[in-house]
């Protein structure tokens, strides 16, 4: 593993490194590293698209009005449903409840004009369940990845909620790059951020599962959170997690390893 014996990382150091994130959530982190001194590879291994039918979804804004709470998990949900309501011209009123997981997806939501917006403390699944105790009986609306976890639909449901899921956008293999990774070896990179499960696994995939914890052993996997870390754990790989899902954290756990 890179390290920087004291100096400023970027005087003496230009640390290649790896970014899987989708292209368009890349360029500003890219430009920041950019800045500090970094070598920065964009290598988005997944890519965003819309969904095949949006009947789901229409199904979903046609009956707004009718959910008790409205749950996202992505500022990307938030992007595609209210892009969806634009192109349908539906002007949404603001639900009785609205919960936003982490800050950049309240961010979203303010930005398209809900600015009573609730969030759990722990961003992630598990820390809103422990605040959504008493939920029989509502109906609850998700909309969210085709890939997303089932934790949080499936935990509401138990506890007696009726809970829809309209699938908003989808998370694809980008070939592109999942070939160049193939070519690629340990000593092309010094260190990978990861933003997902879905690009540890399309990395795990495309790069093999013993040459990555090969590589893992010399350098740095950089997680943006715990559940990514735990994708990271389940194929045998430790991660230096961000304090932060904004890129400041992910910057500063970089800075701590190189």
């Amino acid at each position: 593993m890179l390290k920087n014996k004291g100096k400023k990382w970027g005087l003496s150091l230009s640390p290649r490194i790896l970014i899987t994130r989708p292209e368009e959530k890349s360029l500003d982190f890219s430009s920041q590293l950019k800045a500090l001194g970094a070598r920065p590879l964009i290598f988005p291994l997944t890519k965003i698209v819309p969904p095949k039918s949006f009947r789901a979804v229409d199904l979903s804004l046609h009956g707004w009005k009718e959910f008790d709470l409205v749950i996202f998990t992505s500022a990307l949900a938030v992007q595609f449903f209210f892009l969806r309501a634009k192109d349908l011209n539906f002007r949404l009123s603001q639900p009785k409840i609205l919960y936003a997981i982490g800050p950049q997806t309240k961010e979203a939501l303010k930005a398209v004009g809900f600015q009573k917006v609730k969030m759990p403390r722990e961003f992630r699944a598990e820390g809103l369940l422990e605040e959504l105790k008493n939920v029989k009986g509502l109906r609850i609306l998700i909309p969210r990845a085709k890939e997303a976890r089932e934790i949080l639909p499936r935990a509401l449901r138990k506890r007696g909620a009726l809970v829809e899921v309209p699938m908003v956008y989808q998370v694809l293999p980008h070939q592109k790059y999942i070939i160049r990774l193939k070519r690629m070896s340990e000593k092309d990179f010094d260190a990978v951020v990861f933003a997902s499960g879905r690009s540890v696994k399309e990395f795990i995939k495309a790069f093999g599962i013993l040459k990555s914890r090969k590589l893992f052993l010399k350098i740095p996997a950089v997680s943006i959170g715990p559940v990514t870390t735990k994708a990271l754990r389940n194929f045998g790989i430790s991660a230096v997690q961000s304090q932060s899902p904004k890129q400041a954290g992910l910057i500063a756990a970089l800075k701590k390893v190189l």
